[in-house]
């Protein structure tokens, strides 16, 4: 069994995708964490690859009370008492002995058998047998009709939803058009390169950010708003720490509105909201602040672009068809209807402090 995978990352896309090809699931406001469990070891990564063990004691003890080696990907996740996921909150945790729960997608590995060669319906049916009852541990379920769950993640006005092709393979650090993530706005990690004075009391007036092209990190947007007042001088502070003489962009950068520039290391990465992109690839209007990343390296941010659904089709109907020994996966007809009409409601009933559960 290895002792690390890179995760499978998602193509973003404009629009939910509508193909019974795949399967949609809830794309949660988490932090992603692939673990591994061999004996009573654990070992809890970040998408970067960061070690997060030791963060959370509950899924610690959560994965060490499973009986079977195997390697789990999925989302770390704080829900708060309306049940919905607290991604504040979750930036916050640290050692702390509850109130974090595992929500879980992928198995990736079982008692010593690579299961990254089977399809995803294999993958999740065997996931689903392994945590079902068990404390600590939210399975991610699959719905059929990706249109609704997305208006479902809409009215509720949470993150977005994820399509995954339903014979797809579990391909370590690819992105490709076999899962798919649609938000419900227009969010992006950035990484940030130096900071705007403010000619008012503020600590500053806005935060400018990029994202890598080919290795070198290009000017996108700033940032203006979104930003908690008694949080901005801890911001600040972070920023000084990091400040440089010259700018880290390889571009130059525009509609400053004649404010004092300060320049930073890129090292730190932050979730920006935003209207829309303008024709040259830049942020229209200032971005929202939503908060920073501390699981992710700055050299692995690079701008995504959204598909168009005709452009994921059509991709897919060009695609050779992949081949694992005598079996030919992609042309492998599914006949499942997985939860096809069981809940109304994606999220199923809660109260009080209940998190946040599937039908």
């Amino acid at each position: 069994m290895p002792d690390k995978i890179e995760p499978m990352l998602c193509t973003l896309t404009r629009e939910p995708v509508n193909d019974p090809g795949y399967l949609y699931e809830i794309k949660w406001d988490g932090y992603r964490i692939i673990s591994y469990k061999t004996g009573k070891n654990i070992t809890m990564q970040s998408r970067s690859g960061l070690d997060y063990t030791a963060k959370y004691p509950p899924v610690q003890r959560a994965l060490r009370k499973l009986s079977i080696d195997c390697i789990i990907d999925g989302e770390v996740v704080v829900f708060n008492e309306e049940g919905m996921p607290d991604f504040d909150a979750l930036q916050r945790f640290n050692g702390q002995e509850s109130g974090i729960t595992y929500v879980v997608f992928d198995l990736l590995w079982l008692d010593g058998e690579n299961l990254m060669e089977k399809p995803l319906t294999d993958r999740k049916a065997a996931l689903k047998k392994l945590v079902d009852g068990k404390e600590g541990f939210l399975f991610s379920e699959s719905f059929d009709d990706g249109l609704a769950l997305y208006q479902e993640m809409l009215d509720r006005n949470l993150e977005g939803i994820v399509a995954k092709k339903r014979d797809s393979l579990y391909e370590p650090g690819a992105r490709n058009y076999h899962w798919l993530k649609t938000p419900t706005m227009k969010r992006q990690e950035f990484v940030i390169g130096g900071w705007a004075e403010s000619d008012k009391s503020r600590a500053f007036r806005s935060l400018l950010f990029g994202a890598y092209n080919n290795g070198e990190l290009e000017w996108i947007g700033r940032s203006g708003g979104g930003y908690k007042e008694a949080e901005m001088p801890g911001i600040l502070k972070k920023l000084k720490a990091l400040e440089t003489g010259e700018s880290p962009f390889v571009n130059k950068v525009l509609d400053t509105k004649g404010a004092v520039i300060h320049w930073v290391k890129p090292q730190l990465v932050a979730n920006f909201s935003f209207a829309t992109w303008t024709k040259s690839g830049r942020i229209r209007k200032p971005a929202t602040f939503l908060g920073f990343r501390k699981d992710k390296k700055a050299k692995d941010v690079v701008r995504e672009i959204a598909r168009k659904t005709d452009e994921v089709a059509r991709v897919l109907s060009e695609a050779p068809a992949k081949v694992t020994g005598k079996k030919t996966v992609r042309k492998k007809k599914i006949t499942e209807n997985r939860n096809s009409g069981e809940s109304a409601d994606p999220y199923g009933k809660h109260t009080g402090k209940k998190r946040i559960t599937t039908s």
